[in-house]
């Protein structure tokens, strides 16, 4: 099944992959020199990434995708095993031929190794309540700092140690079992916030995590972010009309501060972690933008949650597909700011390409200087800084480079979009579960709430800080399959 998608998906980049690959490239060195997505990034994506295009110049990646591929059906199937014969079958083939999931595993980036982690977990948590004991309550938290260690937020996860209460046993196993998840979850967690700190000075498990929520959603999505709800927003504000607006691309395409705030622009966003990095100090880890966020929701509660709700709503009742190439523009638009032409910025936003966050470091000794509305420059302290830079540079081109070269088909990429349009969304199979829970009363039903609710809980978390992305929700999505499957066809009580 793999195999017949590669031909019309190719493997591409999926999201982020440069700063996974920025990690990889430096996983080794004690003083790294741009350490922003080491830290903002856990280690497991950046080197499953990293060596599926390092090893034989990427001839393995797409193998290793199709296994991880394979791996997660066949965990599903077995996780389902619980519930019934029929209810394996109906999981295993309706995973296969599932388009969203299965496009998921033909881009290179957190996803297909969040959705392969998921699964061994999903497995584990079964095992686990059909035969409780010791070390399967502590595989279970294992599983939960390894998806915590492919994404941070992962790590909000241990609260599924209340899963315990739903499993038969003495007051006194149960709490050994509970001890048991808590310690192999938290002791690698808390192993890597200490190595972080022994290397950068740093003891945070992932940096900048408390300015995702609720900054990035109440900014980019809801465009609640305004000088005028706090304090924090207008010491923000302030920086703004300092040290951001006055020099380019924002003075060339006349950007204002009002602007800013009004465009809930990804590329502005993009520019203010250098903002706070650079005013406000690396050690404040964006505490203003984490309490401009918090002002906002403040300011404007109702709509903040029900903008969450409808990202819910949206990450269970749609589905995703890979558009096709977009047509090259051969006359590039422009627009007219102050009486000079300027290239229009792609994509509506108010300034070009080019943010690099990455590039931030504590001292602030690389710096990405513009020099008119649309070209820019990096600028060293030190200069053995450029010598490792274009080292780092030059090899993440390369490992990118290694990604197949090859064009998709279009027809069967066509079909296979039409495909997706069609299978039961993750709302369907909720719904389904429901009624048939409802109705026939299944064994084990505790262990297919206690799954579902997990998945529910990591888009619900998600829904809180970004918007609607099928990204942040296929991974899971197996976990509402196996819901409606067990329920509806699982062995009854």
């Amino acid at each position: 099944m793999y195999a017949v998608r590669a031909v019309a998906w190719p493997l591409v980049a999926g999201r982020d992959l440069d700063e996974y690959l920025y990690s990889y490239i430096q996983f080794l060195d004690w003083h790294p020199l741009l350490p922003w997505s080491m830290l903002f990034r856990t280690p497991a994506t950046p080197i499953v990434a990293g060596v599926a295009l390092d090893v034989a110049g990427g001839l393995f990646a797409e193998p290793l995708l199709a296994l991880l591929f394979a791996a997660s059906v066949v965990a599903w199937a077995a996780a389902a095993r619980m519930f019934g014969t029929r209810a394996v079958l109906l999981v295993a083939v309706a995973l296969l031929v599932y388009p969203a999931y299965g496009l998921m595993f033909h881009e290179l980036s957190s996803e297909p190794v969040f959705a392969a982690a998921f699964s061994l977990w999903a497995l584990l948590v079964t095992r686990a309540a059909g035969r409780p004991s010791v070390p399967r309550f502590a595989a279970i938290g294992l599983g939960v700092a390894l998806l915590a260690f492919v994404r941070p937020g992962n790590a909000l996860l241990v609260v599924f140690v209340v899963f315990v209460l739903a499993v038969p046993g003495l007051r006194w196993e149960r709490g050994v079992w509970a001890a048991a998840f808590l310690m192999t979850a938290l002791l690698p967690i808390a192993a890597w916030a200490l190595l972080n700190g022994v290397r950068f000075g740093d003891y945070t498990f992932a940096r900048g995590g408390n300015a995702v929520i609720p900054f990035y959603r109440a900014y980019i999505t809801d465009k609640i972010v305004s000088p005028n709800n706090g304090p924090a927003s207008r010491k923000l504000a302030a920086a703004v009309r300092e040290h951001l607006v006055t020099r380019n691309p924002y003075k060339a395409y006349g950007v204002t501060v009002g602007e800013v705030f009004r465009s809930g622009s990804f590329r502005i966003h993009e520019d203010f972690y250098l903002l706070s990095d650079h005013v406000f100090g690396w050690d404040s880890n964006y505490s203003v933008l984490r309490k401009a966020g918090v002002e906002a929701v403040r300011k404007h509660p109702r709509q903040y949650v029900s903008g969450v709700l409808e990202t819910i709503w949206e990450q269970l009742s749609k589905s995703y597909f890979r558009a096709p190439p977009a047509r090259q523009v051969r006359a590039r638009p422009v627009v007219h700011v102050k009486g000079r032409k300027l290239p229009a910025p792609t994509e509506g936003q108010p300034i070009p390409s080019g943010q690099n966050v990455w590039i931030s470091r504590p001292d602030n000794s690389i710096r990405d200087v513009w020099t008119s509305a649309t070209h820019h420059h990096f600028v060293f302290a030190r200069p053995g800084e450029r010598r490792r830079f274009d080292e780092i540079v030059r090899e993440r081109d390369a490992l990118a480079g290694n990604l197949p070269d090859r064009r998709g088909r279009a027809s069967l990429a066509l079909r296979l979009n039409q495909a997706s349009r069609w299978f039961p969304r993750p709302i369907i199979w909720i719904a389904v579960g429901l009624v048939a829970l409802a109705l026939r009363r299944p064994r084990r039903a505790s262990v297919l709430v206690a799954l579902a609710l997990a998945a529910l809980f990591v888009i619900a978390f998600n829904a809180l800080g970004l918007f609607a992305d099928p990204h942040f929700a296929l991974p899971v999505a197996p976990a509402f399959v196996l819901f409606g499957a067990g329920a509806l066809l699982g062995r009854r009580a």
